[in-house]
């Protein structure tokens, strides 16, 4: 599955390396065949790319594109995206269950289009429960990973003897069964117990990994429990749906819950751009201004909408980057270069440890007439001073 740790692991591989993006579901496959549609695209990327290097550079990088055919020519692919880190010292592959930008690059590895998927698709936790036991799931990028699976053991066969009543004298009739209202007590008070031990068992993994929301799958009086154990945060962030899916169907809980996912994440952008634009202190609003505040370190969080093209001006020596046109640096007097916003966001946030919420739909529609990107404002820190010393 993929996160944040391998994402900085792919960073730090040794340059110089070839870094592919590789589309695998074409528009139309039945006309294009995944395999041949990609190898038709990198042959001639990498004619183009390769006349733009040194004739050492050249050379290395034809080797690892010889590489990434043989690689793609006999396989069978099973995702929608593919993206391959390859060099003399190096060769990575991640399969992506959703669809990429076909990129080539040579150099240092590439890795602005994962922080991208990273900020798109969230990291989710699924639980589903049954009668027999409870799964739980990593969700993202269109992956389910199982991460806990614990089975419901609970032992009636004391609790179905005979009740027998003592017979003292003619007339009165002795009663058999079981009592069935203690018996139903029971078996309940057993699942709230082991829905709480689920209840310990979630809240533990969510603070060990950053899961943007819970969605807990099963009959209500199961997972109703499970949701009242969770901490005031995370109730927040839990979405029940009453249905039983069982528990250990990867297939059947992707079809049922993706949808619900959708709807969720939806719902959570409009909030999240209401929030932003609603503030009268302690958010921005615009390009420039949000950009001015990110790379001072300024912004905890920011918003930018998912089809947001706009492109920005990039100095080579410093870094600085902003709207204005100018072709000198006014800091360092460096060139300054045009550049797509999002070829330099995801690195821009990464340096000052700022989250990226990316928004679309009506959410995105709405912030587009504010700017199309903005950010919550960390909070100022207060100088702390140093009592005066008492004069004598």
């Amino acid at each position: 599955m993929f996160d944040t740790k391998r994402l900085h692991s792919l960073s730090k591989l040794p340059a110089p390396l070839l870094t592919a993006y590789l589309k695998i579901s074409p528009d139309d496959a039945s006309l294009h065949p995944p395999v041949r549609s990609c190898l038709a695209w990198l042959r001639q990327e990498a004619d183009s790319l390769a006349n733009r290097l040194t004739r050492n550079d050249s050379l290395r990088f034809r080797q690892q594109v010889r590489r990434l055919e043989e690689f793609l020519h006999d396989r069978t692919p099973r995702e929608k995206g593919l993206v391959v880190f390859a060099g003399p010292g190096a060769w990575e592959t991640m399969a992506l269950q959703v669809e990429v930008a076909s990129e080539l690059h040579w150099g240092k590895a590439a890795v602005t289009q994962l922080l991208w998927l990273a900020a798109e698709h969230k990291p989710y936790c699924v639980v589903m429960v049954d009668r027999s036991g409870a799964t739980i799931f990593g969700y993202r990028l269109g992956e389910a990973s199982k991460l806990q699976e614990t089975k419901f053991d609970v032992d009636t066969s004391q609790w179905k003897k005979k009740d027998r009543a003592h017979v003292a004298r003619p007339g009165i009739r002795e009663t058999y069964g079981a009592q069935r209202d203690v018996f139903d007590h029971r078996v309940d008070a057993q699942y709230r117990r082991l829905s709480r031990l689920v209840a310990d068992e979630v809240i533990r993994l969510c603070k060990r990994e950053p899961f943007s929301a819970v969605f807990l799958a099963g009959p209500e009086r199961l997972v109703t429990p499970i949701g009242g154990r969770f901490p005031a945060e995370l109730f927040e962030r839990a979405v029940c749906v009453h249905k039983d899916l069982g528990r250990g169907d990867t297939g059947r809980m992707q079809e049922h819950i993706e949808p619900v996912i959708e709807e969720w994440e939806r719902g959570h952008e409009m909030t999240l751009v209401d929030e932003l634009l609603g503030q009268e202190r302690g958010a921005v609003a615009g390009i420039d201004e949000t950009l001015a505040q990110l790379q001072s370190g300024g912004i905890r969080r920011l918003a930018i909408c998912r089809d947001l093209d706009a492109r920005v001006w990039r100095c080579e020596g410093c870094g600085h980057t902003d709207l204005s046109a100018d072709p000198v640096c006014g800091a360092c007097q460096g060139q300054r270069i045009a550049v797509p916003l999002r070829a330099v966001l995801p690195e821009l946030a990464a340096a000052k440890d700022t989250e990226i919420e990316v928004v679309s739909g009506e959410a995105a529609t709405k912030l587009n007439r504010a700017g199309g990107m903005g950010g919550w404002l960390r909070p100022l820190r207060q100088s702390r001073r140093r009592p005066a010393l008492a004069r004598v």
